[in-house]
This record gives C-alpha cells, sequence and structure tokens, in this order.
C-alpha cells in the first residue's frame, strides 16, 4: 500500500490500490516523484507488477477513473514526436496526447527516535524493490555508464514521458530483492 493513501482519506478497493502502486514505484523514476504516462502504460505497468493477481484492463481502467474523479490523478497535456519520445509540458509542432499525472503527497517525515520505536531497527521479510534514483551529486560523484543504460532502459519500458537520460546528480538503482 502506498504511504500517500492515509492523505487521501478515503477507502480504496484492491485494484486502485495497485494502479497507485504501480504508479508510486513508476514516480521513484522522476526526479520530483511524478509518474507521467499514458493510460495505456499505466494499464500494461499495472498488470506487471500486480502479479500473481489477474485484474482485467476493464477494471484497471474503472479504477484509475475513479481515481481520477476523487483528484487522486490528474490528467496533464503532453506530446510525442516522430521518434515516439512523450514530452510533458506538450511541445509545439508534436501530436499531443493526454497523460495521467500522479504527484506524491508530501508530509512532514517525524523525527527519528529509538525510544518510541519511531524509526527503530526492524527485520524485514525478503520484498522487492522496486527501481529508484539515488541522489549522488552531493557527494562529488557521478552515475555510471551501467546505471546510465539501465535508467534509459527501465523509463523507456515503462512509457513515461521525459528524457529517458538519468537526471544530473543521480544515479540509478534497479529493482531488487532484498531480505533474503
Amino acid at each position: 500500500m502506498t504511504r500517500e493513501l492515509a492523505a487521501f482519506d478515503v477507502r480504496l478497493d484492491r485494484v486502485e490500490e495497485l494502479v497507485l502502486i504501480a504508479l508510486r514505484e513508476l514516480g521513484y523514476l522522476d526526479e520530483r516523484g511524478r509518474a507521467l504516462l499514458p493510460q495505456e502504460a499505466l494499464l500494461r505497468n499495472t498488470v506487471e507488477r500486480a502479479q500473481p493477481e489477474r485484474h482485467s484492463t476493464k477494471k484497471i481502467r474503472e479504477a484509475t477513473e475513479r481515481l481520477l474523479s476523487r483528484g487522486i490523478l490528474t490528467w496533464e497535456e503532453g506530446s510525442f514526436n516522430r521518434a515516439g519520445e512523450l514530452h510533458h509540458p506538450a511541445r509545439y509542432g508534436e501530436t499531443p496526447i493526454p497523460l495521467l499525472c500522479y504527484t506524491p503527497t508530501l508530509r512532514e517525515a517525524e523525527r527519528e527516535n529509538p525510544r518510541n520505536g519511531v524509526g527503530a531497527a526492524y527485520s524485514a521479510s525478503a520484498h522487492r524493490v522496486a527501481g529508484h534514483l539515488m541522489r549522488i551529486g552531493h557527494l562529488g560523484k557521478e552515475a555510471s555508464p551501467e546505471a546510465r543504460a539501465a535508467y534509459r532502459e527501465d523509463h523507456r519500458r515503462a512509457g513515461l514521458a521525459g528524457p529517458h537520460e538519468l537526471p544530473r546528480g543521480f544515479t540509478y538503482v534497479r529493482e531488487h530483492e532484498r531480505g533474503m
């Protein structure tokens, strides 16, 4: 379940949760945490991430419409060029395309205090960690060519709008398993 769900103050069904989980994970590929993509790309990404649960594309579309009606998701206008690259905002002279937009809800984090349990050490069972950006510019480091190539591939495969080049000051950590 996404961390942002509590901020929405609404009840969500399982398919809506799966759509938001996919969007949150796709937002890890953007330095602002947003996911901007065509509806077909959201459908594909939700189905891929929801395995082994199987939900019809009709149910995913309906869940997306409910999230839009509540303002949890919005429509933005993007465009694509002759090479099929998606851009946001839309560029003059390119073919317009509606993009679903997910923007994470920002909340102030609590200070870590081992006495009250917040931030205390815990043991986690094995779980999948979504691919994500990691800030490294402040360390005077640059991303490796392998990280740049992996980001390009994963960003393109997800069907996200925006450049497929790794943002300056970041590296990319591919999806992996943790706690094995």
